[in-house]
């Protein structure tokens, strides 16, 4: 019996997890599709690295291949299946300390005022 994706473990690259972000925002997506949100992002990429990508991903059971004509793929993981997989690593590789992800994230670009407010809304309701 096949493992569900949910019970894999999740090994993604940057790459694919770019690729997943935008299955999650566009919904299904042609492998020409795909590419062109890529380039619409100013991201170059190249046609066959986003076919491989779709293929990869739908290999490992997180992509579903639509049955029509083109292909397109949907994703069959929701973002939270996804993040979840990784904080739940960190949690262990940290023994459950959250303060150096907050500083790697914030580290890696500045905080918007929105998320500096969610956050604040966080720290509160901790209290």
């Amino acid at each position: 019996m096949a493992k569900t994706p949910k019970k894999m473990p999740l090994k993604l690259s940057p790459g694919e997890l770019e690729l997943l972000e935008l299955l999650w925002g566009h919904g299904p997506l042609t492998i020409a599709g795909a590419h062109q949100a890529f380039l619409d992002r100013e991201r170059q990429i190249s046609y066959p690295t986003v076919q491989t990508r779709l293929n990869r991903l739908a290999d490992k059971g997180i992509l579903r291949k639509l049955d029509r004509h083109p292909t397109a793929y949907e994703a069959v993981l929701k973002p939270s299946d996804v993040s979840g997989r990784y904080f739940d690593l960190f949690d262990k590789l940290c023994g459950g300390n959250l303060a150096p992800l907050m500083l790697h994230l914030s580290g890696k670009r500045k905080l918007n005022p929105e998320e500096l407010r969610i956050l604040k809304e966080i720290i509160h309701s901790q209290k």
